[in-house]
């Protein structure tokens, strides 16, 4: 059986939950959904570590999303000796490495690196991969303009958005069971979707198979609200039948 985990739910500036990343765990194998600095602890708490991953897709390259891919690539290459898989699709790569690590991984003891001598990186085109046999489409989300970022459809079945604003766009194209939805409890935030952006931009039976995730720590405040318009808060270590 193949699952979906939640290994964080929270906000990039939230202290009560790791990043929100997740995994998909298929006949003993894992695919992190982005690797946020929070990585390692995330995993911890799943009785997990850095070599019990064996692939990585990228959604986009903001802090929480990305900067554990420092931790995996050393201590990958240089503690486990292997090499993850990176999935990254169009335009990632450059934002990725040019722009973001290689000043931390593309020199060592050994002289120059790149981004290859950490990883087994696959340069996506717009097409679907599998992974494990589990079949995984992506699609441009809308967080922050002109930036590469996406959300994901596993296999026909559950919709992860990603960091966005409402995209019913893309809802439209698709019948998921199960939504994942980036969700900001504040009404300041440009590129996340609020409560009320929601509200207004799904209906009443979209919301109701809609889990929110990325929220911030004050999500209590918001708990009626949540599970009277959509299906709920996502929660930290919550899994989904993929």
């Amino acid at each position: 059986m193949a699952v979906l985990k939640m290994l964080g739910v929270g906000h990039s500036e939230s202290l009560a939950h790791w990043n929100n990343n997740a995994m998909i765990e298929v006949a003993n194998r894992r695919l992190l959904i982005d690797a946020g600095y929070t990585i390692k602890f995330a995993l911890r708490d799943r009785g997990l570590t850095l070599a019990d991953v064996h692939a990585i897709f990228i959604t986009h390259v903001h802090a929480d999303h990305c900067f554990g891919l420092e931790r995996l690539a050393y201590e990958c290459r240089f503690k486990y000796g292997f090499k993850p898989t990176l999935y990254l699709p169009p335009g990632v790569y450059e934002e990725l490495w040019d722009q973001t690590l290689k000043g931390v991984l593309g020199q060592v003891g050994e002289g120059p690196a790149e981004l290859a001598d950490y990883f087994d990186v696959v340069l996506l085109d717009d097409k679907p991969f599998q992974f494990g046999g589990v079949n995984i489409e992506f699609f441009q989300n809308q967080h922050t303009p002109t930036k590469p970022s996406y959300g994901l459809m596993i296999n026909e079945r559950l919709l992860f958005s990603g960091d966005t604003r409402a995209i019913p766009e893309v809802l439209n194209r698709y019948t998921p069971e199960v939504i994942l939805h980036d969700a900001t409890l504040a009404d300041w935030n440009p590129v996340h979707a609020s409560l009320q952006e929601l509200c207004e931009n799904y209906p009443e039976n979209i919301r109701r198979r809609m889990y929110l995730m990325s929220y911030e720590d004050e999500y209590e405040q918001q708990r009626e609200r949540v599970e009277q318009d959509f299906a709920g808060f996502a929660t930290q270590g919550q899994e989904f039948e993929l």
